[in-house]
């Protein structure tokens, strides 16, 4: 006997009322097992604390400035709710020490898969920022780690002096005062000039060209990621289709590229051309030594995280060093002074001038615990663990939000102050140096860290040689969150050549 219509509606009806049953039981137990945690009242049952996160945002704020306002009210270690997902947020200095260093938690599945596809699309891969599989990793590690040894990277003093006095050339084009120079935008394409000749030795053309597609590409997949990571259900929301096809085009434009150069490279080297001892070569042999284990696809993944990771960071650092010296007189000429009393207009700067800045040291550390170059991490709990009083249960997402920590008021003095002197020696402030980690801590610190400090203090010390500069006025100072933090308005500054340069 055939049903009716009405008995198939019925049906379906009664289906969707069990799975949404279903669902909201999931949701309920999920939240119940963190309930014995501190942390915000749910907004919703369904989207958990989401609708105040996006309030935050949609005031010019990005989440880790909502778990920052958290911490004031429920403490350094607290819980969060999206949807079905439950974040355990660590800002406290010693439980941080314990989830990356003592405790070496592995990586969040549910959270680096987002880093591995996203919207369908392989993105980072199996790169060594994104791989779960901690063999696979420790693998990738320990060869790579090779070319990014400090000896190794302070013998390129040539290359950063080189594209540094590129850069000097170009600003000098218009260091009339009078135009207005996005200096984010300066430093993202000088950032990636340099690093795609010194590691993958590609000469990208005169930094007063055009932008290079792999800029805009790069900053829509960094956004996809970010809204990815904030918003699950982004990926299934049919409104959004638009908005994926674009961040999944960018992707395979970057992975294309990628691809296209290794190749290139794969040619050279059969033909019997010079070939560089550069980062790519340490990539390709990543498969020459492990041939059953290291795929194509994942020599492409590693290429393209280097190129994302390494080129934003160092960007966005050196823009907002620009900006809170501009906001800060005394710390401009203070470092101003020491440059000229220490390198004067010496030509080429090597890593033993540099070492004769402390002060620009301190005013990068100071940056970086402002605005750190990757502001999250998160790992994972294989078993139940305390922390404190707290027992946190097995499979439980952890978050570690290095831009929340080191501006809790419970960890600095005056944390929204820009003191570098906080990192002179014989300050009287003391802080746990697992509450200032901008390069994470224990076995996955960054690994560009070196190449990071020396290419950031030696382009910032030949911009304070030559130039004196103040910030346009007017500008917002909202962050945008691209999983970097990152300038809104990009810090846009006039520049005049220096009326004196000491000998």
């Amino acid at each position: 006997m055939s049903l009716s219509f009405i008995e198939i509606f019925a049906i379906v009806i009664a289906v969707c009322l069990c799975a949404l049953v279903s669902l909201a039981w999931h949701i309920h137990r999920q939240h119940q097992k963190y309930d014995h945690l501190p942390g915000p009242t749910r907004d919703s049952f369904w989207s958990g604390n989401l609708p105040s996160i996006q309030k935050v945002i949609a005031d010019g704020g990005i989440l880790d400035d909502y778990l920052l306002q958290m911490s004031k009210i429920h403490g350094l270690l607290f819980r969060i709710y999206f949807w079905n997902q439950v974040l355990v947020i660590v800002l406290d200095p010693e439980y941080i020490k314990d989830v990356l260093v003592t405790g070496n938690h592995p990586k969040s599945k549910r959270l680096y898969s987002k880093f591995v596809n996203l919207f369908g699309t392989r993105f980072a891969g199996q790169g060594l920022e994104s791989v779960i599989d901690r063999k696979l990793w420790a693998s990738m590690r320990t060869h790579l780690d090779q070319w990014f040894k400090p000896h190794h990277i302070r013998q390129k003093d040539s290359e950063f002096n080189e594209f540094a006095d590129r850069y000097i050339e170009q600003l000098e084009k218009n260091a009339d005062g009078k135009t207005e120079i996005h200096t984010l935008n300066t430093f993202n394409k000088l950032t990636m000039f340099l690093l795609c000749k010194l590691a993958f030795n590609l000469d990208m053309g005169p930094l007063g060209g055009k932008n290079h597609p792999f800029l805009a590409n790069m900053r829509t997949a960094l956004s996809g990621l970010a809204d990815a990571l904030q918003n699950p259900l982004l990926a299934v929301n049919p409104f959004k289709w638009r908005y994926r096809q674009s961040v999944r085009k960018a992707i395979n434009f970057l992975r294309d590229h990628a691809q296209q150069e290794i190749s290139e490279r794969n040619v050279a080297k059969t033909k019997g051309d010079y070939i560089p001892r550069d980062l790519l070569e340490y990539i390709l042999e990543l498969k020459e030594d492990q041939p059953s284990i290291m795929t194509d696809e994942i020599l492409v993944d590693n290429f393209l995280t280097f190129l994302v990771a390494g080129q934003e960071t160092s960007a966005n650092t050196l823009s907002f060093i620009l900006s809170l010296l501009g906001q800060n007189p005394k710390c401009y000429q203070k470092l101003q002074s020491e440059i000229d009393e220490n390198i004067g207009a010496v030509s080429v700067i090597n890593v033993n001038e540099l070492e004769k800045l402390p002060y620009l040291d301190m005013i990068f550390k100071e940056t970086l615990r402002i605005y750190p170059v990757a502001k999250v991490t998160f790992r994972e709990t294989t078993k139940g663990i305390s922390m404190g009083s707290y027992l946190i249960p097995e499979g439980t997402d952890m978050c570690v939000s290095f831009y929340a920590t080191s501006r809790a008021e419970q960890n600095f003095t005056n944390p929204t102050e820009f003191l570098p002197e906080r990192f002179d020696g014989n300050s009287s402030e003391k802080f746990s140096r697992y509450a200032y980690t901008p390069f994470s801590a224990g076995p996955h610190t960054c690994i560009g860290k070196k190449f990071a400090e020396i290419e950031i203090k030696l382009v910032i010390a030949k911009i304070m040689q030559n130039f004196d500069f103040e910030l346009s006025p007017g500008q917002s100072s909202q962050l945008i969150d691209n999983v970097l933090v990152q300038a809104k308005d990009g810090v846009k500054c006039f520049f005049r050549p220096r009326r004196t340069v000491s000998a």
